[in-house]
């Protein structure tokens, strides 16, 4: 490929954060791999975020990769630094089809687990989560930790139990899931039968208000880490004045700022597998602020997880 030695935003290839494009059989020699699914069939209100990882791969441009990671201002450290990461592009979604659909996304978790790479995922509705952290646990118990405004742990809506209402409920299912810990939940749409049957699950529910009222550094005591977490992180569970191109925003949402906290505690305590980012929606995005959080979401907590690797 020809190199721009300016390397702008504005040229070359649109891939994740400027990364290599690679094919799935050739993922062995990297820490990372992103993979985007453009599937939002699972969606009952606002579609477009099939749209998403394409939206967000266009703004992670601004975030190219290329010199060897980036350096933190905060922490005063080059983060990613020699951390080799690519684009293995998209899960080849069909439609409305979602026996094929998920087969494809398990099918792309299983040539991902065969390397030594994390795997990223970058929806798309929530509802992509599950077979991803179902084709994931196979081998090792994990933790699921959810950061969203939204239980999303609905049984089913008149028998179709693979919406973006349910991922959390089909998770909590699988025999090697330990603990579920959800985080930022909030509004007036969560249904008393989904809260009281996700508390029997056994389930960590630490909502939007009690963060704000206790503080982020207090809450954090409450969550119980085992050794290995898988993250999904629904853009919704940020305050719509950070995320608006989004299908179901809700106010009082989180700050960028309290989310970073979060992610930090996350990479340090425990093992993080896997994450995902869903439900951007650039339809809705007028701005592409919303692209453009989401690509920082990604490439700072991977920073995070890199560093304590």
């Amino acid at each position: 490929m020809f190199k721009n030695n300016a390397n702008m935003p504005s040229t070359g290839i649109c891939s994740f954060f400027k990364s290599p494009i690679i094919a799935n059989n050739d993922m062995g020699n990297f820490d990372a791999i992103i993979c985007g699914v453009p599937y939002d069939w699972g969606v009952g209100f606002r579609p477009g975020s099939r749209f998403g990882p394409r939206a967000i791969r266009e703004m992670s441009t601004r975030f190219s990769l290329e010199e060897s990671g980036y350096w933190d201002i905060e922490t005063g450290k080059r983060m990613l630094e020699n951390i080799a990461i690519a684009d293995v592009g998209d899960v080849d979604i069909l439609y409305s089809d979602y026996r094929y659909n998920s087969k494809k996304i398990k099918e792309m978790v299983e040539s991902i687990k065969l390397s030594r790479a994390i795997p990223v995922f970058v929806g798309g509705d929530h509802s992509i989560s599950f077979p991803i952290v179902e084709g994931l646990s196979e081998k090792k118990k994990f933790d699921v930790i959810q950061l969203d405004a939204h239980l999303d742990f609905k049984d089913n809506i008149l028998g179709l139990k693979y919406t973006n209402s349910s991922p959390i409920k089909r998770i909590s299912e699988l025999s090697l899931i330990n603990n579920i810990t959800s985080i930022g939940i909030r509004g007036t749409r969560t249904k008393e039968e989904d809260y009281k049957d996700s508390i029997n699950n056994g389930n960590n529910i630490i909502t939007s208000y009690q963060l704000q009222k206790s503080g982020v550094s207090s809450i954090l005591k409450r969550v119980n880490y085992s050794d290995n977490a898988y993250v999904t992180i629904d853009i919704d569970v940020l305050d719509p004045s950070i995320a608006p191109g989004t299908g179901s925003p809700e106010p009082e949402g989180l700050s960028f700022t309290q989310l970073k906290q979060i992610l930090k505690d996350i990479a340090k305590n425990t093992n993080v597998i896997g994450f995902d980012i869903v439900e951007v929606n650039p339809q809705l995005d007028f701005s592409g602020l919303t692209s453009l959080v989401a690509a920082k979401i990604i490439i700072e907590f991977l920073g995070l997880i890199m560093l304590k690797r």
